[in-house]
């Protein structure tokens, strides 16, 4: 029988997100819903597994020729190496530790990279056949030390910093069967402020482990448009990845839709984690973003996708999703990434809308519209002649907010503020002289709720108020 393609065989394993929730090879358990967070998956070491293996570093291990060989395969599928960096005559930290290891399997290389395929097909990915490598580091004394996962070249894949006392690793570096790969522990240079000069050996313990992927997990690297993970979303489709390090970027990429299409994006809180999404063009121009506070579930709504026009390069027909760690870390719990693309949806804000050029068109009627931590949303009212208009918006819990409106030149027109959330705003019979107003609703500070919407309230009587006379020439 014909085996299908690598390419067809993603394809069918997206298709069926829908109702797959991923599951980690290992065991793993899901928490209960609690007010309006999502069930989170959080990884957890097996209870009857054995202990890796510990085995001493062997020096000399400083270059790539030099590199200590970790034995990973069936018998043995994690880890843990007791090393330290030593100070030279001079007392400084100068020492680099190098280990590779093969992973185990036939070796399999995709023909096409992930990042030179037509954007608008979902590529033959050499990261689908591949497994996942994780990393984890616990210096002991000195200022720190440096972690870098390499492929068999020597170029960097992935890297983080970890203060001494603490713990840090990558979790999910996707690795080809039967390729070599390297791992690179040096002392920090620059340490984090406060932090001691390296001047002493640093003593660490180095944890690697080899294991599988589920369908839907994200897979490092892809901190960058060129390594973004190809996703073909049909209705809605669930993602699964980590916060593995402070500051980390995952880059989703998305062909664009054939007609006018919403886009919805919702992400799960992470326990210790906050956490931004940003919506990116082609260009890498942004689109819609929102920010959350620690361990704050986030989500973005109605974000406008034009079809790319048939003469448009390949660059320009796909938009990426980026999910990053503002703060925070999480190696052990899940985020979950929900895309969803269908249609626009009416009576409601539209993204990219932060900007007065960028506005919502409205009219009379009541518009729904959400605000996150920092969130700003412009709307542009037209209404046919002169006009008093009365704008009327409640917020949600959480939201203390306010809206203000301009006249052309950027002329104000009124402004109102809550003192507490869940307060009504309104200002009224606002003179239009048969112009346009610009409304701007915001939260105040960083006041947000990505999961209960405002309400706004726009109505209109015809105005008796005349235009203001333009000023005489002198």
């Amino acid at each position: 029988m014909k085996r299908p393609s690598t390419g067809t065989r993603w394809s069918a394993c997206l298709a069926i997100l829908v109702s797959f929730a991923t599951v980690p090879s290992c065991k793993c358990r899901r928490s209960l819903r609690r007010g309006d967070a999502a069930a989170v998956i959080v990884v957890a070491p097996r209870r009857d597994a054995a202990p890796p293996p510990k085995v001493p570093e062997q020096e000399p291990n400083e270059s790539h020729e030099q590199a200590q060989a970790l034995a990973l395969g069936a018998e043995a599928s994690a880890v843990h190496v007791e090393a330290s960096l030593e100070p030279g005559e001079d007392g400084k930290v100068r020492d680099v530790d190098l280990f590779k290891l093969v992973v185990p399997g036939e070796r399999q290389v995709a023909a096409k990279d992930a990042s030179s395929v037509d954007a608008g097909a979902v590529s033959e990915d050499p990261r689908l056949v591949a497994r996942r490598l994780w990393v984890e580091i616990a210096p002991q004394g000195g200022a720190g030390l440096g972690l870098q996962l390499q492929d068999e070249a020597g170029r960097p894949l992935a890297g983080v910093r970890v203060e001494t006392g603490a713990v840090g690793g990558v979790p999910n570096l996707a690795v080809l069967p039967g390729l070599t790969y390297f791992i690179r522990v040096r002392p920090l240079t620059k340490p984090a402020k406060g932090a001691p000069h390296q001047t002493a050996g640093c003593q660490y313990l180095l944890t690697a482990r080899i294991g599988d992927f589920e369908v839907a997990d994200e897979r490092e690297p892809n901190g960058t448009a060129e390594t973004a993970i190809p996703v073909a979303v049909t209705g809605t489709v669930e993602l699964a990845g980590y916060h593995g390090w402070p500051r980390d970027e995952d880059f989703y990429r998305m062909p664009l839709p054939e007609t006018l299409s919403a886009l919805d994006a919702e992400l799960d809180a992470v326990v210790g984690v906050a956490s931004s999404i940003q919506v990116l063009d082609g260009s890498g121009k942004p689109l819609a973003s929102a920010k959350g506070r620690r361990s704050e579930r986030l989500a973005l709504r109605n974000v406008i996708l034009q079809p790319a026009a048939a003469e448009s390069p390949p660059t320009a027909r796909h938009v990426f999703l980026v999910v990053r760690a503002e703060s925070g870390q999480n190696r052990e719990q899940r985020y979950v990434l929900r895309i969803t693309c269908g249609l626009l949806r009416r009576n409601a804000e539209v993204e990219p809308n932060d900007k007065v050029e960028s506005a919502t068109l409205v009219g009379d009627g009541t518009y729904s519209g959400y605000l996150t931590s920092g969130d700003v949303d412009w709307y542009r009212y037209e209404g046919e002649g002169a006009r008093d208009v009365t704008v009327e918006v409640s917020f949600p819990a959480r939201v203390r907010g306010k809206i203000e409106s301009f006249r052309p030149g950027n002329l104000a027109a009124g402004a109102g503020r809550t003192r507490k959330p869940r307060q009504t705003v309104t200002l009224s019979a606002m003179a239009t002289h048969g112009q346009p107003l610009a409304l701007r609703v915001s939260g105040i500070r960083a006041d947000g709720n990505p999961n209960e919407p405002y309400a706004m309230r726009i109505s209109s009587v015809p105005s008796a108020a005349t235009a203001p006379a333009a000023p005489a020439n002198p």
